[in-house]
């Protein structure tokens, strides 16, 4: 169900509502539905409830009211109360299953509510990096290089949704990338024939290719120059090198722009799964072919210019300042 908000208030409203409570507002907005999949149920049917309205299914209210009255609301609703604070029991409001409680003396200098939100949003970023990054049997960071702009060569039996699929990752790539960087104007194909000297380009080079082809590839494959890429069932689709990928011709549709996809990205050093339901990266989303906002931020910062080749998970820990956290 889809979820609507309103938000009201007396004095507090105008007076106060400035940015740092409006930042509030909206990542707790975010946060409501998860908060309140985790909040314990209560069977309690004598919790006298402050100023209750009628309950419309899919419609929270954020109500920005006096500091004093957290205490009444928390005390009124029991068990179904759950109290929110950013440190040192700074507590900001209280969510209800109705209705968030926010207090409106919220201000920046007493409350650094900015900061810890943003530094909570970089922990969360971070963790994504390295469980994206760090799988399999890789204990270091594989970058692509940025001597050179990369450019996608498919060398064989393509469609045109494979070039859309592409054209699509590189505009979004490069506009998060301050390293790497592809060509966004042409895509190689088979015919294709380099004319340069010296080459400017770094290629990265796909092949589509019939079941028979690809086992015979399996077959021969050295563990230490290709990897194995499995579709849900656990059958080998992929096989994905620093510099190219084998793909099985028979994949279809979401399901082969996704893999299309996951090589590249493989390549480009991002081994590992997540657990975000609404990740690409995530196991169970084979049929996803775009990234999550979490995905990008989590690329952008690898891509950003603070990270490179060779780190291993503490060195990334390090260089993102989460070397105490585990």
């Amino acid at each position: 169900m889809r979820n609507y908000y309103w938000i009201t208030g007396g004095t507090y409203t105008c007076m106060h509502v400035q940015k740092g409570i409006l930042m509030i507002v909206l990542v707790l907005i975010l946060m409501v539905p998860a908060i309140m999949a985790e909040s314990p149920s209560t069977t309690h049917s004598d919790i006298r409830i402050v100023e209750q309205a009628d309950t419309i299914p899919g419609l929270f209210e954020i109500r920005i009211v006096d500091p004093e009255l957290l205490n009444t609301v928390r005390n009124n609703y029991g068990s179904q109360a759950i109290p929110l604070k950013v440190e040192k029991g700074l507590y900001i409001g209280v969510l209800t299953p109705n209705v968030l409680y926010l207090r409106g003396d919220l201000n920046e200098s007493e409350f650094p509510v900015q900061d810890i939100i943003h530094k909570n949003l970089e922990d969360r970023i971070g963790k994504h990096l390295i469980d994206i990054t760090f799988g399999r049997d890789n204990v270091k960071t594989d970058l692509f290089g940025k001597d050179h702009d990369y450019k996608v060569w498919l060398k064989a039996m393509y469609y045109q949704s494979d070039i859309d699929t592409i054209r699509d990752f590189i505009t979004v790539f490069n506009d998060m990338s301050q390293t790497t960087m592809f060509e966004d104007e042409e895509i190689a194909l088979p015919s294709y024939k380099p004319n340069y000297n010296p080459d400017p380009y770094t290629y990265y080079t796909i092949s589509f290719v019939d079941k028979d082809l690809f086992f015979e590839k399996y077959d021969d494959r050295s563990s230490e120059q290709y990897q194995v890429l499995h579709d849900p069932s656990g059958k080998p689709v992929v096989l994905v090198r620093k510099d190219g990928a084998y793909i099985q011709q028979d994949l279809k549709g979401n399901e082969r722009s996704h893999f299309l996809l996951r090589s590249l990205l493989f390549s480009m050093g991002f081994h590992g799964e997540s657990t975000d339901k609404d990740s690409f990266f995530n196991p169970s989303n084979t049929g996803q072919t775009t990234l999550s906002p979490l995905d990008k931020d989590a690329i952008q910062l690898m891509y950003g210019g603070r990270l490179q080749s060779g780190l291993t998970l503490e060195d990334v820990k390090k260089a993102l300042g989460m070397a105490d956290k585990k």
